[in-house]
């Protein structure tokens, strides 16, 4: 359930694309009121979009997260899973070209004002990504800088959830946090053929905290694409954990405490060309050692 005080928008319901991935006629026809609305959405420009990909297409992608070669992200900030990229099913590549492709790139263009997107095709960052009950990602604002290419600024985030049926009461429900970190001011289910779209810079605080308590067996699905842009003056930050206000200092403390070690991952990762299979074996060590 959405807790009081927390802002609930409109979301716009718009049939499903009737060809291919996706039904470009369609959405670019709704870009400019798409762009009105994600210029305005607070805390930070976003748009939720429902029934966005060719729903026979995202059921199928979605079904192949069986056949996904999984990576687990183990620490105290976050509990999920990220696939290999170098071994997704077809269904899941050919989701991931198209929304990788200029033509969509022209989309997000028209809808969040940023121009000359690059995508990341390597998956170098990003891909898909599944969590199971108890998976949780405390809140933070995303890296800044792509990890193989220092003179890449990242710029948008785009979410797809493939979650059949979900059900707010197991959580898993994503939350935007005001800058200043005080306060939740939306969260958004991640439902079915549901897409976020979403300015990631270094305040664009968000997350899904609380650890999930969907039944066993029940995966929240997702496929996370980030997007940048040339800028040589950009400036490296790693991913920015933040406590809430709730969270007990004990808790605070480890926070800042697993950001310090992640810090240490990503200058490493970003320095040598890791691959981010790296990141089990050295949080797993991180964590005997605390």
């Amino acid at each position: 359930m959405i807790e009081a005080g927390v802002s609930v928008q409109p979301i716009p319901k718009f049939p499903p694309s009737t060809d291919g991935v996706l039904d470009y006629e369609f959405w670019m026809k709704r870009a400019s009121q798409l762009s009105s609305e994600y210029q305005t959405d607070r805390p930070f420009p976003h748009i939720v979009i429902n029934d966005f990909l060719k729903p026979s297409l995202a059921r199928a992608a979605g079904a192949d997260y069986v056949n996904v070669d999984w990576q687990s992200y183990r620490h105290y900030n976050e509990n999920k899973q990220g696939g290999n990229p170098k071994t997704l099913p077809k269904t899941i590549t050919d989701v991931i070209a198209e929304l990788n492709s200029p033509q969509f790139l022209e989309f997000l263009s028209r809808i969040t004002g940023i121009e000359n997107l690059i995508p990341d095709d390597a998956l170098g960052s990003g891909g898909i990504h599944q969590s199971e009950r108890g998976g949780f990602l405390n809140i933070h604002a995303d890296f800044t800088v792509h990890p193989y290419h220092q003179d890449w600024r990242r710029r948008l985030n785009v979410l797809i959830y493939l979650n059949e049926e979900w059900q707010d009461e197991w959580g898993g429900l994503l939350e935007l946090w005001s800058r200043d970190m005080k306060s939740c001011q939306r969260k958004i289910a991640p439902i079915f053929n549901r897409c976020v779209v979403f300015n990631t810079d270094e305040s664009s605080f968000h997350g899904h905290p609380e650890p999930m308590t969907c039944p066993v067996g029940v995966k929240r699905k997702s496929i996370a694409l980030y997007y940048y842009t040339a800028d040589k003056s950009a400036v490296a930050i790693s991913t920015e954990y933040r406590p809430r206000p709730s969270d007990h200092p004990s808790k605070a403390a480890l926070i800042f405490l697993d950001k310090m070690a992640l810090r240490l991952f990503h200058w490493t990762k970003s320095t040598f060309k890791l691959q981010d299979a790296t990141v089990t074996k050295f949080m797993d060590l991180f964590r005997k050692k605390k």
